[in-house]
């Protein structure tokens, strides 16, 4: 026999396995506190989207991808409620930087994030090493 506990379980997950795309998406980005504008800044769309993407008038997004990274969860749980056990999902925020180059990180350096205005050249200290050049940088932000 179920406990109390375990049937509200059950159901939340059958709510949530039955329910659309857009509500999924509306779900997460309640939960982490963003507005459709935050979402959408996240995803590198504009607001409209992420307001046809809950509302059920876009089914399938061309941005789905953009949309499970930025919402921290895969594209399965998005589009059929699947949890993937891979899946991490932070209860704080972080910022994202994505370089040109992939990097193995090592306990023993610090790795730092430096601003250049453009056309000016980079000084390089003996001891550093350029591992890649920014493309993108994502500022999570508490409410």
């Amino acid at each position: 026999m179920m406990s109390k506990t375990e049937t509200v379980k059950n159901k939340v997950e059958e709510e949530v396995e039955s329910a659309s795309l857009g509500t999924r998406v509306r779900a997460l980005r309640l939960e982490l506190g963003w507005t459709q504008t935050d979402l959408a800044n996240m995803a590198g769309v504009t607001y409209q989207n992420i307001q046809f993407c809950e509302s059920g008038k876009i089914k399938m997004p061309r941005y789905i991808n953009e949309l499970a990274e930025s919402l921290g969860t895969s594209i399965e749980y998005l589009v059929k409620g699947e949890e993937q056990p891979n899946v991490v999902r932070l209860q704080q925020h972080i910022s994202i930087v994505s370089i040109d180059s992939p990097i193995k990180p090592d306990a023993n350096f610090d790795y730092h994030l430096v601003k250049i205005e453009k056309g000016k050249k980079l000084f390089v200290p003996q001891g550093t090493e350029v591992v890649g050049k920014v493309n993108k940088v994502f500022i999570g932000h508490a409410n």
